[in-house]
């Protein structure tokens, strides 16, 4: 993992030291661009492309937390030009969550589906199962915003319903996790009848995981001025079987 030069930071911000943190994430990104014309070797230029996606991630976390959501998407965006350069599936996770997180706090709402679904497959795919479950609570969320609390009440149900059987896996030490709480249950609950909340979020527990694959890739609000060819959504693949999850160490 590339944490050498973030780790740090980021350290620091979970301590709430979020100026001294922000301060030392700019100097290593200082450092880090100013090492971008150096000859590295394939070990190196991995471990230097990590060292950026991560740094950027972490402060752009400390810069969606204080509101600027335009400055985060930025560094978010640097980031997962970074993790894809890099082609690791652990960093593109890291910069695909927050990226999207940016584009909702910034009230777009589709491009933030779009990029859950896109780090869904992935994590799918790799078998992480628990990072599929911070996913869906983000997808939740975005379905929330987006007037479907019975589509968010289910997705809600089927995270939780994940991460008590598959543990609370690694993503949520890395990025800022969305709502998950009793909070956002109650919310989507106080816009529903009680049985129509019961049936979607027993409907949420009972999905098996391919089964909730589908269901969170599926579109369900018409976006007719929506351009085919926009960006995120070319999701119209096979759905990806789970496989056996992994760790970032055995990337």
């Amino acid at each position: 993992m590339g944490l050498t030069a973030a780790a740090p930071g980021h350290l620091l911000a979970a301590r709430h030291e979020v100026a001294v943190a922000g301060d030392l994430l700019e100097q290593t990104l200082s450092q880090l661009r100013e090492m971008a014309g150096v000859q590295f070797t394939e070990p190196q230029r991995v471990q230097y492309l990590l060292d950026v996606a991560l740094a950027s991630n972490f402060l752009g976390q400390i810069q969606l937390d204080q509101g600027d959501h335009r400055r985060a998407a930025e560094m978010f965006t640097d980031g997962l030009s970074a993790a894809h350069s890099a082609a690791d599936r652990f960093t593109v996770l890291v910069s695909l969550y927050d990226l999207a997180l940016s584009r909702q706090a910034g009230g777009d709402l589709d491009d933030a589906a779009d990029l859950l679904r896109q780090g869904l497959i992935l994590a799918a795919e790799a078998g992480d199962e628990p990072s599929l479950a911070y996913y869906l609570e983000a997808l939740a969320t975005v379905a929330a915003r987006q007037d479907q609390p019975g589509r968010a009440a289910s997705l809600l149900a089927a995270a939780g319903a994940l991460l008590e059987a598959k543990g609370s896996g690694w993503l949520h030490a890395y990025v800022p996790r969305a709502p998950h709480d009793n909070n956002a249950r109650a919310g989507m609950r106080a816009r529903m009848t009680d049985a129509a909340f019961q049936q979607a979020w027993a409907r949420g527990r009972s999905l098996t995981s391919i089964s909730v694959i589908r269901y969170a890739l599926e579109e369900t609000v018409s976006r007719p001025d929506r351009a085919p060819d926009r960006p995120g959504r070319q999701l119209s693949r096979s759905i990806p079987m789970p496989r056996a999850s992994k760790t970032p160490k055995e990337r």
